[in-house]
């Protein structure tokens, strides 16, 4: 094989070799890109409220509690979305609300878990911390729509 052949079959392959590494860091750029929806994990908030709530509002109310806070959260809210299917749309705050911390309260309490509202009120703004971190925030609420 000649020099002139064999530079230009080296130089085929490496601009071929170039091409395909270009294709896929094209595709990886794709694909990292696309933004999956935020996915509210109950596990993972807990995990969040647990390692960042007031330390005092912890020793009061427990690793235990925190949880029993964020699921009756869920529980509430889940209580929301199904009135928003029977209207346009419901108001949502992140943290919670009066409305929510006083439901809270009220469930936990008819079962033997007496909690004051403000660490109910501080673990679910932990809550609306977790929210913030995953992405899953949506606009500011209107405060005149939840009176």
């Amino acid at each position: 094989m000649s020099a002139p052949t064999a530079f230009a079959l080296i130089s085929l392959l490496v601009a071929l070799g170039v091409g395909l590494v270009a294709a896929m860091l094209l595709q990886e750029a794709r694909t990292r890109t696309e933004r999956s929806a935020p996915t509210y994990i109950i596990e993972d908030a807990i995990e969040f409220a647990t390692d960042h709530v007031d330390p005092g509002v912890l020793e009061r109310i427990r690793p235990a509690g925190v949880q029993r806070i964020i699921e009756w959260s869920a529980h509430y809210l889940q209580g929301l979305a199904e009135k928003a299917s029977k209207r346009d749309e419901v108001t949502v705050v992140a943290g919670g609300e009066g409305n929510a911390i006083e439901y809270i309260t009220s469930q936990l309490g008819r079962r033997g878990h007496e909690y004051a509202s403000t660490d109910v009120e501080a673990v679910l703004a932990t809550e609306g911390h977790y929210l913030f971190s995953i992405g899953a925030l949506g606009s500011v609420a209107d405060e005149s729509e939840l009176a």
